[in-house]
């Protein structure tokens, strides 16, 4: 396993971490705890030192189990969760970035998780509603507290961020990036650089096209986000798997699976500091850890993004 800087945190984390959004067990089709369990252990052992989840993640699910599965393990590891959007049942959420609401949010998050202290609270995206000023004073007060470590945000555009980073001491953005979807290349990733931030990428696999396991009918099961995916439909569905192909054809040749490949390929971009890469089970695990072992020279990460282009 590599480690980086996360931006001005003064930690060393791995460069792939391992994201619970599916192991909430609401999003992604049927889960089965012992195997979540299971897969962190796994991720730990090959050196994954980063676990990122969030209480919209299963309602608190993903938070729970991930406590659970590092008992004995929590001051090896870097835990990132997220506030702002809050659930009361599935289905019927609002957002509270109050004082009061980050402060019972945090303490709700200590408990799923089983621990004193999170080491990365990220604000899970951006809200008009609640200046982000006001909510950057108010994480700052979490970490005066010792509650918190350090300050992230998620899904922010460029303008919100310099407005965060302005407002106490930012940390961390987590976006969407992969070789599908690049848009963040244009203006976050110069400021993140510019600001010093870490960036912990999420979605490096879009959602499993870049793993190039689809077919043109893909099986789905019930509960599975990806139905209501657009991508995931004919014939839009069809451009991505000639892609995933196209990329798996190269990164067999370099010895790698396509989702190697593809996180690979993440990992090598100015400003990345992490990978984060979600996984239901053991053996996806490994096959995520396992990416940190490669390097594609400048051509390689060429023609990765080259295959990666749509076509038709």
């Amino acid at each position: 396993m590599r480690f980086r800087a996360l931006g001005n945190t003064g930690f060393q984390v791995s460069v792939i971490g391992f994201g619970t959004w599916a192991i909430g067990g609401h999003d992604w089709g049927r889960v089965d705890d012992r195997d979540s369990i299971k897969a962190v252990h796994r991720a730990a052992d090959l050196g994954v030192n980063l676990f990122d989840t969030a209480p919209l993640y299963g309602n608190g699910h993903a938070e729970t189990v991930l406590g659970q599965a590092l008992e004995g393990l929590r001051n090896d590891v870097f835990v990132a969760t997220k506030c702002g959007p809050v659930e009361p049942r599935p289905g019927l959420m609002h957002v509270d970035l109050s004082r009061d609401g980050l402060v019972r949010q945090c303490e709700d998050s200590l408990r799923r998780l089983r621990t004193d202290r999170i080491d990365l609270l990220q604000v899970h995206w951006f809200d008009p509603a609640w200046p982000i000023e006001d909510t950057m004073g108010h994480l700052a007060d979490l970490v005066q507290a010792g509650k918190v470590r350090a300050i992230g945000v998620s899904n922010f555009a460029a303008a919100e961020l310099a407005r965060a980073a302005a407002g106490g001491p930012l940390a961390t953005l987590q976006p969407p990036y992969n070789l599908f979807a690049r848009d963040i290349e244009h203006d976050i990733l110069p400021r993140c650089i510019e600001l010093g931030l870490g960036v912990l990428a999420y979605e490096p696999l879009a959602r499993g096209l870049l793993t190039a396991k689809f077919d043109e009918r893909p099986v789905l099961a019930p509960g599975d986000i990806r139905r209501n995916d657009a991508r995931f439909r004919m014939p839009t569905l069809g451009r991505y798997v000639a892609a995933a192909r196209r990329i798996e054809r190269i990164a067999r040749a370099q010895d790698m699976t396509a989702a190697q490949a593809a996180v690979a390929w993440v990992l090598a971009q100015p400003g990345v500091t992490t990978a984060l890469c979600g996984a239901k089970t053991a053996t996806q695990a490994v096959e995520n850890a396992r990416a940190a072992d490669f390097e594609p020279d400048a051509v390689t990460l060429d023609r990765l993004a080259r295959a990666a282009v749509l076509e038709g």
